[in-house]
């Protein structure tokens, strides 16, 4: 309804327009009225695909006749419809008012290549007292380019892009690689002090084997085997102390001698002095009797036995002279 009534305003204004001419002309004027001509026009001259089209029909005819223009829908041809207009009517020839003109336009989009045949659209005019009458429609072709005809390289026809994919995060893996580094690290470093620590401990020179016997001494002295009536574990720990001294002390195997072969090798080597053997003699004799034969000795008698035990100890101790002699 909307473009007819657009359709019937353009015949009104026509038609208005038609008869002011009549009035300075005539009755003359309206007997012998010219046809009316449509002239079509497309720009530019060589569209692209998608690109706007401006197609434009102008109409022109005698005053006095009413035009009738059909709106196609949404097509003209095979051309899509994406805009339309008008313009009012005016005098054409030089001003003289013997011809009124009238200009239709429409945006056109292509979509494909190649010539386009656009009829213009349908229009009727009617004569005064006359009845509707059609007029041929006029032909225009539109030559739609190629964009790819306009390029460089034609041929070079590349496919899409397949998506970007996500930049990876890489700060949570540097994060964890740090970690690691840092743990490596710290166990590396706690080998490295504790194979530091043993090789010190193995270039420390060894505790001197009466200070290891002294030591031990006041540690059997501590537990008051005595008091508790253990003398026969108290004299085997006594005797084990000496013992023990004497290996380190002199590099003989005393554990495993007895008292009577260790007495003679001690005598004929000179290790020990005259004093001192008699000293062991009866400090281990007097054990061997505790542990062998059910000898009960005294308190004093034990306190006697450590007594002689440290005193043997301390008087055959390494001294540092003996030291240096033996480094020199």
């Amino acid at each position: 309804m909307k473009r007819r009534r657009v359709a019937l305003r353009i015949a009104a204004t026509l038609l208005i327009a038609g008869l002011a001419a009549s009035e300075l002309s005539g009755p003359a004027a309206l007997a012998a009225p010219a046809p009316v001509t449509l002239r079509a026009i497309a720009s530019p001259e060589q569209p692209t695909v998608g690109s706007h089209i401006r197609y434009e029909l102008e109409v022109l005819a005698p005053p006095g006749v009413e035009i009738l223009v059909a709106q196609p829908s949404e097509r003209i041809g095979d051309l899509d419809i994406v805009d339309f207009g008008s313009t009012e009517p005016k005098a054409a020839g030089g001003g003289r008012g013997d011809t009124v003109s009238f200009l239709r336009w429409w945006t056109l989009v292509a979509w494909n290549t190649g010539a386009h045949t656009v009829a213009s659209p349908e229009i009727s005019y009617r004569l005064p007292g006359g009845e509707l009458q059609a007029v041929t429609p006029v032909e225009t072709t539109i030559t739609v380019a190629s964009l790819l005809e306009q390029a460089k390289d034609a041929s070079d026809i590349r496919d899409i892009k397949p998506p970007t994919a996500i930049p990876i995060d890489w700060r949570p893996y540097y994060a964890i690689a740090a970690a690691v580094a840092l743990l490596v690290a710290l166990v590396l470093l706690l080998r490295w002090l504790a194979k530091r620590r043993r090789h010190i401990a193995d270039i420390a020179p060894p505790r001197p084997p009466h200070v290891i016997a002294l030591g031990a001494l006041d540690a059997l002295r501590a537990r008051r085997l005595v008091e508790k009536g253990a003398i026969k574990e108290y004299y085997s720990a006594l005797t084990d102390i000496v013992r023990a001294y004497l290996e380190g002390r002199y590099r003989v195997r005393a554990p495993e001698m007895t008292t009577e072969e260790f007495l003679v090798a001690s005598s004929r080597d000179g290790r020990l002095g005259a004093d001192h053997r008699r000293l062991l003699g009866h400090f281990l004799g007097e054990s061997d009797l505790v542990k062998f034969a059910r000898h009960l000795p005294s308190t004093d008698d034990s306190e006697r036995a450590y007594v002689a035990a440290r005193r043997f100890v301390e008087e055959t101790r390494e001294k540092p002279k003996e030291n240096e002699r033996e480094a020199g």
